[in-house]
């Protein structure tokens, strides 16, 4: 347990910095579950659900975790403003295709599965602009 403790310990102070880790978790197991099957993905993308393969569920696998990888050095570096922008372009790449899907190609719905993701790339977005001067400390 003292190693958890340690990890934490070496974060930047705030609620910022655990919220990446805990977005970055979810991101990862979102990955692990697309590599294993496109069930849950089929659910995200329900306006075409036939678009949705397995190729595509482990292609959409690897950008999740890639992403989260970024979160997680993020989180542990807010205070960089190249790593809290890279943070913020993550987000704002995640909205940006969420957004498209579901206004140009029609690929989601207004459902739950959608909205988790939605919720957590606005939320994140809007904190991570409204913070950027509590966080950055080194050019």
């Amino acid at each position: 347990m003292s190693t958890v403790t340690d990890l934490f310990s070496a974060l930047p102070e705030g609620y910022l910095p655990k919220w990446f880790l805990f977005t970055s978790a979810l991101g990862i197991f979102n990955s692990i579950q697309n590599f294993c099957t496109d069930k849950l993905t089929k659910r995200v993308y329900a306006g075409k659900p036939d678009e949705v393969t397995p190729l595509s569920a482990r292609f959409f696998a690897t950008w999740t975790w890639s992403v989260s990888m970024i979160r997680i050095y993020a989180a542990f570096y807010l205070e960089h403003k190249y790593m809290y922008e890279l943070g913020i372009w993550s987000y704002v790449i995640a909205l940006s295709h969420y957004s498209a899907e579901l206004f140009i190609f029609k690929g989601c719905k207004f459902n739950g599965p959608f909205m988790s993701p939605l919720i957590v790339a606005t939320t994140s977005l809007i904190w991570m602009i409204s913070q950027y001067d509590y966080y950055v400390k080194y050019t």
